[in-house]
């Protein structure tokens, strides 16, 4: 039995050693491209934008030139970021601190199985990456996926959209496994919504959907509903946080008590980051609990450091819509894009301007996205006395406050849960090196 990576559970300052993974940590610059809306599934919480879905099936939204010109602008990008981001002092990203190593493309939102073989083979073909990502509906027939992996340079992945309701956790078991003969990599994604907490109590969900799953070195993408504007912002799947945060808590105590060797995203990576980063690691009690009156005094609060670090994760996680038009990308209790929906214009459109230039200005949009994420985790009276701003802020997660209110006994910090994630070392421990062999 392998030893695990950390030495001492008590009274240290770090206790995972997360050299070469990535779990926690951003190291990739990361475009989400609207490449495609079509599908025939109809899960709950569906993100594909209803005028496109059923308008345009089985074909690609970009056309050769769009993505020519999204592959030049996002290689100028990469460029300015690595010379702009990578050599600064301070921040996240700096000459001392985490590097910018790569850059990534996800396609989204649709169920790209559906796309003709070519169809794949000229997204990668004129947006060629190291890393590659498509969104996939669960699906046995992966002939085009394993020829575009064989025919184009670079790791892929695929992010498999689950549905409880329609899909079984083996069968996407099985296409996991199959994908990993063939070198794919990927995991699913499953969507919060009312219709699920109502029909899946935790330990139902923790049987089916969970425990089908571990022992593959599994990750599984939890992600929170936000209502949408091509949804006529409708709240009918929005569950409220004080449920949300009660119902993933006790999940996620059964997970660790079953001692389920699965990645489950974020909660677990948000977990290992308070214990090293956040100084949890020197109140950990040896039955896993926090003894919050041994925590250390917050630091000192630091606006500046606060926004600067959390810019360059906002400069580093960018969305290209079907028109290129320019938003940020946040990933918290899922992935967001930062547009209508959550109050905010495009940073630019890339048939006439760069992304350097929408993102460089004095008074760019991301600027203003950055003033209204500081006032609110001052001025907010559950953010005001809270000792993770910082964590939040990286993580866009007062913004969410504008599609629903947190205003009951939890936030969207989801400190329950993260807590009983907290008491299982041996399965976070796991999730560092499940990270550390994806190398991504």
């Amino acid at each position: 039995m392998s030893q695990p990576h950390y030495l001492n559970i008590m009274n240290t300052d770090k206790i995972f050693n997360r050299q070469n993974s990535t779990l926690g940590i951003m190291d990739d610059l990361q475009f989400c491209i609207h490449s495609y809306d079509g599908c025939g599934r109809g899960c709950s919480g569906c993100l594909v934008d209803k005028d496109l879905k059923n308008r345009q099936r089985f074909t690609g939204l970009l056309s050769n030139d769009t993505l020519q010109i999204i592959s030049s602008r996002t290689l100028e990008y990469y460029d300015w970021v690595q010379q702009n981001l990578n050599t600064k002092n301070t921040g996240y990203f700096a000459k001392d601190a985490y590097q910018v190593a790569h850059y990534s493309y996800t396609m989204r939102f649709g169920n790209h199985a559906e796309l003709p073989e070519e169809e794949l083979f000229r997204l990668a073909e004129l947006l060629p990456s190291k890393f590659r990502i498509f969104s996939t509906g669960p699906t046995q027939q992966l002939e085009k996926f394993i020829k575009l992996n064989q025919n184009y340079s670079g790791r892929l992945f695929l992010e498999i959209i689950y549905d409880p309701f329609v899909d079984k956790a083996n069968d996407i078991k099985q296409m996991m496994l199959s994908m990993r003969e063939n070198d794919i990599n990927g995991y699913p994604e499953l969507v919060l919504t009312q219709k699920l907490l109502s029909a899946f109590s935790p330990q139902r969900f923790v049987d089916e959907c969970i425990a089908p799953l571990s022992g593959i070195n599994a990750q599984m993408q939890l992600g929170r509903y936000a209502p949408s504007k091509t949804r006529n912002f409708n709240q009918s799947q929005v569950v409220d946080i004080d449920d949300e945060v009660n119902w993933l808590a006790e999940v996620s105590k059964i997970v660790m008590q079953q001692n389920y060797k699965i990645s489950i995203i974020p909660l677990g990576e948000y977990a290992i980051t308070l214990l090293d980063e956040y100084g949890e690691s020197k109140a950990l009690q040896a039955d896993g609990t926090i003894n919050e009156s041994l925590l250390p005094e917050p630091e000192p609060l630091d606006l500046k450091g606060i926004k600067d670090k959390t810019r360059d994760i906002l400069l580093t996680s960018l969305y290209i819509d079907q028109n290129m038009d320019v938003y940020v990308w946040s990933e918290s209790m899922g992935q967001h894009v930062l547009d209508i929906n959550y109050g905010f214009g495009s940073l630019g459109n890339l048939k006439n301007t760069s992304i350097q230039e929408m993102v460089s200005g004095k008074h760019n949009k991301i600027e203003k996205m950055l003033v209204e994420i500081i006032r609110n985790l001052v001025s907010h009276p559950k953010c005001a006395p809270c000792r993770y701003k910082s964590f939040c802020a990286s993580h866009a997660v007062p913004l969410f406050r504008k599609s629903h209110n947190d205003n009951g006994k939890h936030c969207y910090g989801y400190i329950p849960a993260i807590r009983e994630f907290q008491k299982n070392l041996d399965v976070l421990d796991f999730m560092v090196d499940n990270f550390r062999s994806l190398e991504f």
